[in-house]
């Protein structure tokens, strides 16, 4: 009796240990969820080992398994992560949890993108992960979808990777997504560079445009790391394009700016590339003793990154689940086929009949339907072309008569008026002379007003060109009409010009400049600003970039341009009348930035 009692004791401190031990297990997992979150790998490598997986029940053992591949991807432990990607994937597979194999799909295509020469076929993840998309209809999945499709034609296709980064783009403006819209930017900029395509302009102006993104994002505890990754990436790349153009200081200051960044992912790759990058800078300049010690940096961190043994690995896990995945593949199939044969045969002869009615009602109506829309959508397109045309003209006739009523103005003020009051102070300086007897104070006074007018009507005559006519150009108007704005501790007006070699056409000048006199003016009125910088950008010979921002109060766009008369609204007008593009940035109490593209 009391051996019996002992054994049934026994067997409940066992159950209760059993318990307690599982719920244990449960709870480290969760541990080391938040340490990866956190970024903290030293934390989460101890904690990892603490765990005794034959403990986990089915939905923590795919946790378990696709933790550890972050924690190897972390370490460029390729292989062992592709390893744990696989084993969480069949195990999420299993109790059909397709939000988490979407996930770990694209996880395992951005991982075998990113291994240099990498033999194992990505493409079956991607359609999997593509059908997963089509399924959602969800921007963000579909922008991720793009983004990977783009980087696999990086190296052989790059004008093709560019066209998937746009739909990328596309997908991404449906969103609020700014970080990820930087991720696509930062993609599109570095595909401008790659030596297929070889255009650095292009790249700058993107990556600048991102990194304008970037710097209004505020970081918080969820998106630091992120922040701080993209930084790190725009950085490298904008280094990369002024390389091209042998602007080596300019590219050097990019780099070492990238270096200054705070990752705690991917520390040891992202050293070798940056100091891979930096040695090459060197080289081209001839400096080879520096191109040496960055050189010796590199090796360092190679050192601690290897992937030969890691490929291989890949490559042997990539045959057993691809051997193993076809096999029940086939024995799914086998049975669907046996399933739908009968209903296959039965339906097809009732698909048929309905087929042939539908084809041919289907015609008809179609055919009806697309003749009656296509005349309707030419007289729209004509309408269309009629007004835009029509107000474009009256645009231009507006502007043109503008710029010949100052000419005008300035011109009958100077030879006219200016003439008279010349020759008046002549005269009276003569009488002043003859007439001893007459007061000088009254003389000195009608003196001194006589010289301030002539002086006013002088400056007002300047005014018809402000230095765009004749031998100046647009770069010297434009840091003049900045140096007359400007006051002293309440305003600056900054002018930072690059690649304005050359001459642009006169009447495109004088539009150019009274655009930005018009913004400079508004900013001025409106704004509240301290501080302006305007940013003349010319990109080779193809278009002119102009950007304008303010630390300012801001406002909302949509509202103003609804409001606004012969303002923003004639402003856009006109650069799209130049086959240009009008872009306005604005956020309450965050600044305003102005966009002007145009083509030369």
């Amino acid at each position: 009796m009391i051996a019996k009692k002992n054994k049934i004791f026994i067997t409940i401190a066992t159950l209760f240990l059993s318990v307690a031990f599982s719920y244990s297990q449960s709870i480290t997992l969760k541990n080391l969820q938040e340490q990866i979150k956190n970024q903290d790998f030293e934390k989460a490598k101890f904690t990892s080992e603490q765990i005794n997986s034959k403990k986990l029940n089915t939905i923590e053992l795919a946790q378990y398994n696709y933790l550890l591949a972050n924690i190897n991807v972390r370490d460029n432990k390729d292989d062992l992560a592709y390893n744990h990607y696989v084993t969480s994937k069949k195990t999420y597979k299993s109790i059909d949890s397709i939000d988490k194999v979407a996930k770990i799909n694209i996880e395992i295509v951005s991982l075998l993108l990113a291994i240099n020469r990498n033999k194992v076929d990505y493409k079956p993840f991607l359609k999997e992960y593509n059908d997963y998309a089509k399924f959602k209809k969800d921007p963000n999945i579909l922008s991720e979808f793009y983004i990977q499709i783009g980087k696999s034609f990086y190296d052989t296709i790059p004008k093709t990777s560019l066209e998937y980064f746009r739909k990328a783009e596309k997908e991404n403006f449906k969103t609020d997504d700014k970080i990820m819209h930087v991720r696509i930017l930062q993609n599109i900029g570095a595909s401008f560079s790659n030596n297929k395509i070889n255009n650095p302009d292009s790249a700058l102006y993107v990556l600048k445009k991102a990194l304008l993104i970037l710097k209004k994002i505020k970081p918080n505890h969820d998106n630091q790391k992120k922040i701080n990754d993209y930084f790190f990436n725009l950085y490298v790349n904008m280094g990369r394009a002024i390389v091209k153009k042998k602007e080596y200081k300019n590219a050097l200051y990019f780099y070492q700016k990238a270096d200054s960044i705070p990752l705690k992912s991917y520390l040891n790759e992202n050293k070798k590339i940056i100091y891979s990058f930096i040695s090459d800078l060197y080289k081209d300049k001839g400096d080879y003793k520096k191109a040496l010690e960055y050189q010796d940096k590199q090796k360092v961190y190679e050192q601690i990154i290897n992937e030969k043994e890691q490929k291989i690995a890949i490559k042997d896990i990539d045959t057993k689940y691809n051997t193993e995945e076809t096999k029940l593949q086939n024995k799914t199939l086998k049975t669907k086929l046996q399933t739908n044969k009968i209903i296959l045969f039965v339906g097809l002869g009732l698909f048929l009949i309905i087929l042939t009615i539908g084809i041919l009602s289907f015609k008809n109506i179609s055919k009806k339907k697309t003749i009656a829309e296509q005349e309707k959508l030419i007289q729209t397109q004509k309408l269309e072309t009629t007004l835009k045309e029509q107000e474009l003209h009256e645009i231009d006739v507006m502007l043109e008569s503008q710029e010949k009523e100052r000419q005008l103005i300035a011109n009958e003020l100077h030879d006219n008026l200016g003439s008279l009051l010349i020759t008046l102070k002549v005269n009276f300086q003569n009488i002043k002379r003859q007439k001893e007897t007459l007061k000088d104070d009254l003389f000195d006074k009608t003196d001194a007003l006589i010289e301030e007018a002539y002086q006013e009507i002088r400056n007002i005559s300047h005014l018809k060109n402000l230095g765009v006519i004749g031998s100046q150009g647009l770069e010297i108007a434009v840091k003049k009409m900045a140096e007359k704005m400007s006051v002293l501790e309440k305003l600056t007006i900054n002018v930072i010009p690059f690649g304005l070699s050359e001459r642009l056409e006169n009447p495109k000048e004088i539009a150019l400049f009274r655009m930005i006199q018009e913004l400079c003016t508004n900013i001025i009125k409106h704004s509240f600003a301290t501080e302006v910088t305007i940013y003349l950008t010319q990109h080779n010979s193809n278009n002119i970039n102009i950007i304008i921002e303010d630390n300012g109060r801001g406002f909302n766009p949509k509202k103003v341009l609804e409001k606004d008369g012969i303002g923003l609204k004639s402003i856009e007008k006109k650069v799209e009348q130049m086959e240009g593009t009008f872009t306005i940035d604005s956020l309450i109490n965050k600044g305003t930035t102005i966009i002007i593209d145009v083509p030369l």
